[in-house]
């Protein structure tokens, strides 16, 4: 993961799923209930955030299961362990998504909530995950489907007034761009039978400052660290009116995000 991204999550930790808007929690949530984690169950949590997968996973695997996450941007290993301090069956650590250092067999149960993309080598990753599966073992994962066409439109208007932003895609977006392509990377690390399965997550945001928060809280912010504070309101009103035919009859702002899970088992 480039080092500027990390920097941006590790800035952004203390507000990150925290701002009052529907987006990482229920994607967690659902993945965890596609994994279907049972009671006892050990889970690795790879780029585990403020704790979305975390949580429900800890829930799912109760008091005798065991869940460890682990994340680059040290803040949020830092911040999501002392939140989470009175769950005595979860532990956190510093560690990347891209290659976990554990032995092999280690877990019955690898999830990967939105972070997988963001990795330089996604096949290597899942090969990897495999190998710290017990047999019978899951993989569970989800990416982005579908953003909402208006969000796209508002992050590329506050990019236009970005200083020296490299515009780079994820070089893990190719293997997730649709259902062919994630079977077919699957299949290739040695992965046994796979579901691939879709669902819509809708978001709310009470007026554009909220929504600008929003957008600071999570990887946006790479985005806004490159805007000078001259051209901030400029970069604010380009991106409200991309957002405009969002707006619901209450004033709110309404975004549907269409979100890929995916869960492929390690065959005994």
């Amino acid at each position: 993961m480039p080092s500027e991204l990390i920097r941006a999550f590790d800035e952004a930790a203390a507000t990150y799923d925290a701002v009052d808007v529907e987006f990482f929690t229920p994607m967690g949530a659902e993945l965890v209930r596609r994994a279907g984690i049972r009671a006892g169950e050990h889970v690795l949590d790879v780029g585990c955030g403020r704790g979305a997968v975390l949580v429900p996973a800890a829930a799912a695997a109760g008091p005798h299961g065991r869940v460890t996450g682990i994340d680059l941007a040290p803040a949020m290993v830092e911040l999501t362990a002392r939140a989470l301090a009175g769950l005595t069956t979860v532990s956190l650590t510093a560690g990347d998504a891209q290659r976990p250092e554990f032995a092999p067999g280690t877990f019955d149960v690898v999830t990967a909530g939105q972070v997988l993309f963001f990795l330089p080598d996604p096949p290597a990753a899942l090969r990897a995950y495999r190998e710290l599966l017990r047999p019978g073992g899951r993989l569970a994962f989800s990416s982005f489907a579908a953003h909402d066409p208006r969000y796209t439109r508002a992050v590329k208007a506050l990019s236009q007034f970005a200083t020296g932003l490299v515009d780079r895609q994820p070089a893990g977006l190719a293997t997730f761009q649709d259902e062919k392509s994630i079977r077919a990377a699957l299949a290739e690390a040695g992965y046994g039978p796979v579901t691939v399965s879709e669902g819509v997550v809708v978001s709310r945001f009470r007026d554009l400052e909220h929504f600008m928060r929003w957008v600071a809280s999570h990887a946006g912010r790479q985005v806004l660290n490159h805007i000078s504070p001259e051209a901030l309101p400029r970069a604010t009103a380009a991106a409200a009116a991309e957002l405009e035919g969002a707006r619901a009859d209450d004033g709110a702002l309404h975004l549907t995000t269409t979100v890929r899970y995916t869960v492929a088992a390690r065959d005994a």
